[in-house]
């Protein structure tokens, strides 16, 4: 059976979809926030319930344009994956080579602080070393379902780790680092913009893992763009990008893209600052 559950952490909170199973929290205020969730949830060997299991936040229909029902189906039918994903921003990839370089344009700094992490934990991951990551590894918002296996690997192996290292180090400079604030919808430290990034991360450096990637359909990359800014940019990137996915990423290409990561925050800064932006409803100015 597959299982996705959907976290609820204020009073008279209902759940956003009703193929969800609730999963109270006595406090949803936490600087680590999903990190926090997932690691709890390991802990308390919750993982083992099902054959496949995920944390969806309440934005996730509102992300991702799919009913619950719908990915749960999707994720029993396909039993010989270890995991299933949902990328709910397939466009991303036409204008950053991974989910790093698309991270360092929106919150910089990110990368330094999340190598300085994962070395002091003892992963040896290089970031520098992911190069091009394609659809059907990028992942983020953390919308995801996976097996038993695949939760001891990922969360028993590195998340898990992480939180054991923050929680008797809460001093170390690394620490102290990653919950620094960035610049936010809403007040938030680095920590969980990291965490979100380690999911694809750990795809990348395990390849083995069988993933399989929800299907958004054949237009989703425009749909799912928030402006036409963004659309424009797909609109030229996406025939340059594909053709590099399916033959070699130029050097010149690469940088490109990192380019228009920072663009593209510029823009979502400058358009969102006094107007509502889809995902949160207010805008990023809003003290509300």
């Amino acid at each position: 059976m597959v299982m996705a559950y959907e976290p609820l952490y204020r009073e008279g909170q209902e759940l956003s979809d009703p193929a969800f199973e609730a999963l109270h929290l006595e406090d949803g205020r936490h600087d680590w926030r999903e990190f926090k969730i997932l690691v709890d949830f390991y802990r308390r060997s919750d993982h083992l319930r099902h054959s496949k299991t995920g944390i969806f936040s309440p934005k996730f229909g509102l992300k991702s344009k799919i009913r619950g029902a719908d990915v749960i189906k999707f994720a029993a039918e396909h039993t010989d994956a270890d995991v299933c994903i949902v990328n709910a921003f397939p466009s991303i990839p036409y204008w950053s080579l991974n989910v790093w370089m698309q991270g360092e344009g929106v919150h910089p700094g990110l990368t330094e602080r999340a190598q300085g992490l994962l070395d002091a934990v003892g992963i040896h991951w290089d970031i520098s070393k992911i190069g091009r990551q394609k659809q059907g590894v990028v992942c983020y918002s953390n919308f995801w379902l996976g097996t038993p296996k695949f939760w001891r690997s990922y969360v028993g192996g590195v998340l898990v780790p992480i939180a054991e290292f923050l929680e008797n180090n809460p001093s170390h400079e690394v620490s102290l680092a990653v919950l620094e604030e960035t610049d936010h919808t809403e007040r938030a430290p680095f920590l969980p913009f990291i965490i979100e990034r380690l999911f694809s991360t750990f795809l990348s450096f395990n390849s083995d893992v069988k993933v399989a990637a929800y299907p958004l359909g054949p237009n989703a990359m425009l749909e799912y763009c928030l402006t036409d800014f963004e659309r424009d940019i797909v609109g030229y990137m996406r025939p340059l990008v594909d053709a590099a996915d399916e033959y070699h990423m130029p050097a010149e290409l690469a940088r490109l893209m990192g380019m228009l990561s920072k663009v593209h925050q510029r823009y979502i800064l400058a358009e969102f600052a006094h107007n509502p932006n889809p995902h949160s409803g207010k805008p990023y100015n809003s003290t509300l």
